[in-house]
């Protein structure tokens, strides 16, 4: 598969992750969404919420120069263990300040909620303050589900962009629509187009495909992946053929290529498109 300079790095933060308390639901679809934008996610990290680790692993991230991309999700709510606009702050050694930007957004979302009667007051009280202090320098990322913005903010340096989104999966995947139209144009000036197929064989034997999966992966260079049940179920064995290229139609007759070849090599076997 052709290496990409698209490469991304997702983060997640909370005890409650690591607990077993929370699944991770957010990495999930993050990881797919990124991947069919076009680009490479190449780590998924948990952290708890430590702002040395935070920290460290930001630090460590921004210096391996290898991400265009980072996401960052949680610790952006009125609590007190909601900590990642203040952990950011002190990583970037930068003060943490009222965002103009950030109090409107907050503001205008109470005045919402209690119009609807979602909440008892509309009164920027401390808590919800706190959700408007960002670092200086960031800019917001608006939530039209909660209340706390997200934060956007350029790594010239690096050439990274980082982006933190609420851990509540409904308010994330909400702002990651907003930013979708800003990922594509940097997967695209990146030259990194993803495409993929899927199908099923008649093979119930994943062994049998070993070799053939094998003879595709070199013959092309594309990610082949089978996809089996347990021998008690007796289904079909499922194929994944993904790559990437410098323009999406690259990618797909890469792809297509790939699966006509293989269609042939299994010769009594039949693919059954999804």
């Amino acid at each position: 598969m052709n290496i990409s300079t698209a490469n991304a790095l997702l983060i997640s933060i909370g005890n409650e992750l690591l607990s077993g308390q929370t699944v991770n639901t957010n990495a999930n679809y993050l990881a797919n969404e990124m991947t069919q934008i076009g680009f490479s996610v190449l780590k998924i990290i948990t952290i708890p919420d430590s702002k040395e680790i935070f920290s460290s692993e930001i630090k460590k991230s921004l210096s391996e120069g290898i991400y265009r991309v980072i996401l960052i999700t949680g610790g952006l709510g009125p609590t007190w263990d909601d900590s990642t606009a203040s952990f950011l702050a002190e990583t970037l050694n930068v003060p943490s300040i009222l965002n103009s930007e950030a109090l409107a957004l907050v503001t205008q979302r109470y005045k919402e909620l209690y119009e609807q009667g979602l909440v008892e007051s509309a009164k920027i009280t401390s808590a919800r303050k706190k959700m408007a202090y960002l670092p200086e320098g960031t800019n917001t990322i608006y939530n039209p589900v909660g209340t706390a913005p997200g934060i956007i903010y350029k790594d010239s340096i690096h050439n990274t962009m980082l982006y933190c989104l609420p851990g509540v999966p409904k308010e994330m995947k909400a702002m990651f629509l907003i930013l979708i139209p800003e990922l594509k144009m940097i997967s695209a000036l990146e030259e990194s187009f993803y495409f993929e197929t899927e199908f099923f064989t008649s093979f119930t034997d994943e062994s049998i495909l070993a070799p053939f999966l094998l003879i595709i992966r070199e013959k092309y260079d594309v990610w082949i992946k089978s996809l089996p049940k347990s021998y008690q179920e007796e289904e079909n064995i499922h194929i994944i053929i993904s790559s990437k290229g410098k323009t999406q139609n690259e990618a797909k007759s890469l792809v297509f290529k790939a699966r006509d070849y293989l269609s042939e090599l299994i010769s009594g076997g039949e693919i059954e498109e999804i």
